[in-house]
């Protein structure tokens, strides 16, 4: 969150830079911006207000590598610190790290919030020695349960929110004064709600309303457990360590084990295998994913005057190889477009068939970003014109999602794009968001430093050597990408589609994922894929 001053002049500053959008001589002018960028800048580390359950991501020897703004402010945690940290005891970490290791479900640690008090976090770790999700174990009710419950039974308003208070903890008398009324008044409310729901005693009544609340999270879409309906998963992946002839590769493997092949690239913001909904999919579809993290994300590194692009597809033709797989279809996120067009062109006979969702295609004239709001094609000329000043604002942009938590993204990825902000900002995005920075931040931006490059090249003269079927597609609301140049893509390759998505944005593999992986199927089967078992 900045000042108002601070704002201000960071606004002046993209003012300045949209004002000379169309003027290549203002580049050096604007070259003079770089060393006051920070400065402009400075106010980004305030905290941001408490924005509901705390939600945090450790490694599997319990240090942070990514948190929400909530757990930041109430446990004082920053990334790389300990749970031992807030731990209630000091055996309580090393317990709950055991207990992780042999249990098939989530397992409780207790720790102390910054104010003193006692809080149980609710802990989940998919792989043996993968990432372990936490989300806090809140012990009020949630509204919605609560709106129904007091519709179901007649509760007036003050009955609700007494109702509240008690499932919150609160004493009576600390409840009567939030309601304004005597505390005799408020026990007798009390014995109302208790008639209304049919039980004798106010431990019953509390009980009840709990086993309600824990009920409805359960049957909710997508949500398995109230952790899962916060914003954090029981399914989130984990790496194994590839070793290519070019260096370490992160490896992610979820879906059937004995599905349809298919490989991921992954984009730059969304995550792998994070968000709930792509996993289960792939399960019950049929399909075995396999997605490598990409140069100078996770645990890939990008080495200095590397090419990225070059890099990652020759450790994913290692990687194929090394599962014993011939041909697979190629679903892309994002900028991972780039990356499936170049293993299509060098591999044709390893790649039946490519499924971008949503497309990022070649950047081709100025007049492609148009459509765009301000600070997306301030981005857009700035890694053109002056990359210098691009990497420091990814870099800023990276500080203040670890200093304020993955709130802040929809905000800073998506500005001026209501849609896709509002779709990153839905409760079961929150894994993926939590997945796609930890990638990020694990090699210090550095393979989201490139991909802000990548987005901004024209690679048209390569995209008409892809020979294989091409499905590029775009949601009607996608502000951040032209429709018009994704059209073009498709009618340059010689098996290019293009597929326009009614009530999506740009956040496509979260909002359509069943539809992505269902296209994707469909395409593998027409090619012959999925006949013959495959291990994953």
């Amino acid at each position: 969150m900045r000042s108002s001053r601070s704002e201000a002049h960071y606004l002046h500053l993209v003012g300045q830079i949209e004002a000379s959008l169309d003027d290549p001589g203002a580049i050096e002018k604007l070259a003079s911006h770089l060393q006051d960028l920070p400065e402009v800048l400075r106010d980004l580390d305030r905290p941001l207000p408490d924005s509901g359950r705390m939600m945090l991501m450790a490694d599997a020897s319990g240090l942070v590598i990514s948190l929400n703004a909530a757990a930041a402010k109430g446990l004082g945690l920053s990334l790389g610190g300990s749970l031992a940290e807030v731990a209630l005891t000091p055996q309580a970490l090393p317990s709950f790290l055991d207990a992780l290791r042999g249990a098939k479900g989530p397992v409780p640690l207790a720790v102390a919030t910054r104010t003193g008090r006692s809080q149980f976090l609710l802990g989940t770790q998919a792989e043996a020695g993968g990432f372990i999700s936490l989300a806090e174990v809140r012990r009020g009710i949630e509204q919605p349960v609560l709106n129904r419950l007091a519709a179901a039974i007649n509760l007036i308003p003050s009955e609700a929110q007494l109702l509240a208070g008690l499932m919150d903890g609160q004493p009576i008398d600390q409840i009567a004064v939030a309601l304004s009324r005597k505390e005799g008044t408020v026990r007798q409310q009390v014995k109302s709600i208790m008639a209304k729901m049919g039980v004798n005693s106010q431990a019953q009544l509390i009980s009840t309303a709990y086993a309600l609340s824990l009920m409805f999270e359960r049957t909710q879409p997508h949500a398995g457990s109230p952790a899962e309906a916060n914003g954090t998963t029981r399914d989130t992946p984990g790496a194994t360590l590839f070793e290519s002839s070019l260096g370490q590769v992160g490896l992610h493997r979820f879906g059937a084990d004995d599905g349809l092949p298919v490989l991921l690239f992954h984009g730059a913001i969304f995550g792998i295998g994070g968000h709930t909904a792509l996993r289960h999919a792939a399960e019950m579809l049929g399909l075995c994913i396999v997605a490598p993290e990409r140069p100078g994300f996770g645990h890939t590194e990008l080495p200095d005057n590397a090419e990225p692009v070059a890099l990652a597809c020759t450790q994913a033709l290692e990687v194929l190889d090394a599962l014993g797989w011939h041909q697979v279809v190629v679903l892309a996120h994002d900028i991972g477009t780039r990356f499936a067009a170049r293993l299509a062109r060098i591999a044709p006979d390893r790649v039946v068939a490519v499924v971008a969702a949503s497309t990022t295609p070649p950047m081709q004239t100025w007049a492609q970003t148009a459509g765009m709001p301000t600070r997306h094609r301030v981005n857009a000329w700035a890694a053109q014109n002056l990359p210098g000043l691009m990497d420091k604002i990814v870099g800023l942009g990276l500080s203040q999602i670890a200093r304020q938590g993955i709130e802040v993204v929809p905000k800073l990825v998506f500005d001026g794009c209501t849609f896709d902000q509002e779709m990153l900002r839905r409760p079961e995005a929150g894994a993926a968001l939590q997945e796609g920075f930890h990638l990020a931040w694990a090699q210090q931006g550095a393979g989201f430093r490139r991909d802000m490059r990548l987005t901004n090249e024209d690679w048209r003269d390569e995209a008409v050597e892809v020979t294989v079927p091409f499905h590029c597609w775009h949601g009607t609301q996608n502000l951040t990408v032209s429709e018009r140049a994704v059209m073009d893509l498709a009618a340059a390759m010689p098996q290019g589609r293009f597929r326009s998505i009614e009530g999506a944005g740009h956040s496509l593999p979260l909002s359509h994922t069943a539809l992505i992986l269902r296209h994707v199927l469909a395409v593998g089967h027409k090619a012959g894929l999925g006949l013959d078992a495959v291990e994953c």
